[in-house]
């Protein structure tokens, strides 16, 4: 039997969050009530500002239920699959789609990439990746299992040896940092901040300014190279690079790729989303790169025999 485990980060860090974040937005407002009502400010605004911060506390509690509701625990053998307490047999399931945008229920209804389960009795079931740490092993067993009809087996690990593209030449789709939005924002602020300390004329000796800054710069240097990886390309390989952090790499070997989406999260920049045969998969931010460079990336993918969702990028 498969049972999922919640996404420490995505999931539980997440909520915990937005649960403080609410709660303490919504006391504040509270408080800024009653301190208006003790100055003698009873005006029909002092009162809008009790009910919604009323309402934003009401908030972190939705969202916490909301999130447990769109994330049940799934379990999964070969004779049937649970949603929380909610059991369905395996031979009841209908179709199966195991990749794409699925309608992730919140205040409003948002895609997220997740998996949809249509049984016999019309019923539909939906499970999202991020929500998840181990979202893959229920893809895999469905996949197997239902769509395959045959018998379940752990993967083989699809991890490559650095060593086999060492001399390999590849085609590198990236864009200049230092022309880029997330190039600007980072040196920009670190370089703005170091110009104030030393146009004064005095350098500060406080030891902990020094720490404040450099951790502040650590912080702030990793967050937006964390959000500028690039692509090199061959034949046989496509590797994740990243513009600063030069020790970072990631490997797949085309033949292992089911399929890969171009996608927007929020704020973030565009994103490429690997997802594996296995349903393992991951997503790198890549601000650098202009609209033409991603195109270009996506034909040249789709030339080497990887099919490629684009769900940001416009075409002509």
């Amino acid at each position: 039997m498969i049972t999922t485990k919640r996404n420490f980060l995505k999931f539980y860090l997440s909520i915990s969050f937005a649960f403080l974040f609410f709660n303490a937005l919504g006391t504040f407002m509270i408080y800024t009530y009653f301190d208006l009502i003790n100055k003698g400010k009873s005006e029909i605004k002092t009162l809008f500002m009790l009910l919604f911060g009323i309402a934003v506390i009401l908030m972190a509690f939705y969202t916490v239920w909301q999130y447990f509701r769109n994330s049940p625990t799934i379990k999964i053998d070969n004779h049937k699959i649970t949603f929380n307490k909610n059991e369905y047999l395996i031979s009841d399931i209908k179709k199966v789609y195991l990749t794409g945008k699925m309608p992730f229920k919140y205040l409003i209804t948002f895609p997220m990439e997740g998996t949809r389960i249509k049984f016999k009795d019309n019923s539909v079931k939906y499970f999202f990746n991020d929500m998840y740490q181990n979202s893959w092993e229920i893809k895999y067993f469905l996949q197997k299992v239902v769509i395959e009809k045959g018998e379940f087996s752990k993967p083989e690990n699809n991890k490559i040896d650095p060593k086999l593209i060492r001399f390999i030449k590849t085609e590198d789709f990236k864009g200049n940092q230092w022309t880029s939005l997330r190039g600007i924002s980072l040196w920009g602020l670190i370089f703005f901040f170091l110009f104030l300390v030393f146009s004064k004329g005095k350098v500060p000796t406080n030891v902990n300014f020094w720490i404040g800054f450099l951790a502040f710069s650590f912080f702030w240097f990793y967050f937006n190279s964390w959000l500028m990886h690039y692509f090199s390309l061959d034949k046989d390989f496509l590797i994740i690079k990243n513009h600063n952090l030069i020790w970072k790499q990631d490997i797949y070997k085309i033949s292992n790729i089911k399929e890969v989406t171009f996608e927007t999260q929020g704020k973030m920049p565009n994103c490429l989303r690997v997802i594996e045969k296995n349903f393992k998969e991951k997503s790198y931010p890549a601000g650098t790169l202009s609209d033409e460079k991603w195109i270009e990336f996506k034909l040249k993918l789709e030339k080497n025999g990887v099919k490629v969702r684009n769900e940001c990028i416009y075409e002509e």
